[in-house]
């Protein structure tokens, strides 16, 4: 991407106009509030598809902005049906919950392969898999939403609810072997559709905190949007904004990673 490309693919919009998809975290909301407030900037620029502005990327940085009613947000937008943006999900890990102990649902032994098909075909809230003689040992939770979507969704965030306050993380699905293989239990569960993401959020049915991830490529990091400037009319920031970008842009002040980077929050 170019430095021109960079300034005209950030752009500034009303957060009343950002559509969200996902549930916020509590714990991540007042974190990342304290931190924006401290620093007085919006770090990361919010990334949202061009059609319908459903946030992709950003939805606690969203209900920060609207929580300290700052009117505008600094976007990214991005085509979301480039094949080159995917999308994966988070599947919540344990080393200490029984399949058992969650409560509400009943486990049931199952074949990892035909678990994972019925996952698929929305007949599966989770399927929990745990290494046992160096097999997998898996449990599935029957889904009663008769292959409804919104009704999978509402069971997934019950069962996630039931297992608030236990030691569960996220881990992203394409590293489930890695923790199976470190003594965790990985709840595996279903990928949604770019389009079952749009349907639902455009219905104002959010999804549970980390159903999706998305991998953009070309994803801009570190803006450092100052917060004030965002309080001034859309098209004032945006000529702050763009100012900024252009004199550093100019210094070259700007990387791209090839690798896989760890970023620490």
């Amino acid at each position: 991407m170019l430095p021109e490309e960079i300034i005209e693919k950030i752009q500034i919009l009303p957060v009343e106009k950002l559509v969200s998809h996902e549930e916020i975290i509590p714990f991540n909301l007042q974190r990342l509030r304290e931190g924006m407030l401290n620093m007085g900037r919006l770090v990361d620029p919010i990334i949202v598809e061009d059609k319908h502005y459903m946030v992709i990327d950003g939805n606690h940085r969203k209900k920060v902005l609207e929580i300290i009613k700052c009117p505008n947000a600094a976007c990214q937008i991005v085509d979301y049906q480039s094949p080159q943006i995917k999308v994966g999900t988070w599947f919540p890990v344990s080393k200490a919950i029984k399949p058992e102990e969650i409560n509400g649902f009943l486990p049931e032994p199952v074949d990892f392969e035909e678990g994972m098909r019925a996952i698929e075909r929305l007949e599966g809230v989770f399927l929990f898999a745990r290494k046992k003689n160096g097999e997998k040992d898996c449990y599935l939770y029957k889904s009663e939403g008769r292959g409804k979507l919104h009704e999978l969704i509402a069971e997934q965030r019950k069962f996630i609810l039931a297992t608030e306050g236990r030691d569960m993380q996220y881990v992203a699905d394409d590293r489930h072997e890695e923790y199976l293989n470190q003594g965790y239990s990985v709840f595996y569960r279903r990928t949604y559709t770019k389009e079952e993401i749009i349907s639902e959020a455009l219905a104002g049915r959010l999804m549970p905190p980390k159903s999706t991830r998305h991998i953009v490529p070309d994803r801009i990091i570190r803006l450092n949007m100052h917060l004030g400037w965002l309080a001034e009319p859309p098209e004032v920031a945006k000529e702050l904004m763009d100012a900024s970008l252009k004199r550093r842009l100019g210094e070259s002040s700007i990387r791209r990673y090839t690798e896989s980077v760890i970023v620490l929050y």
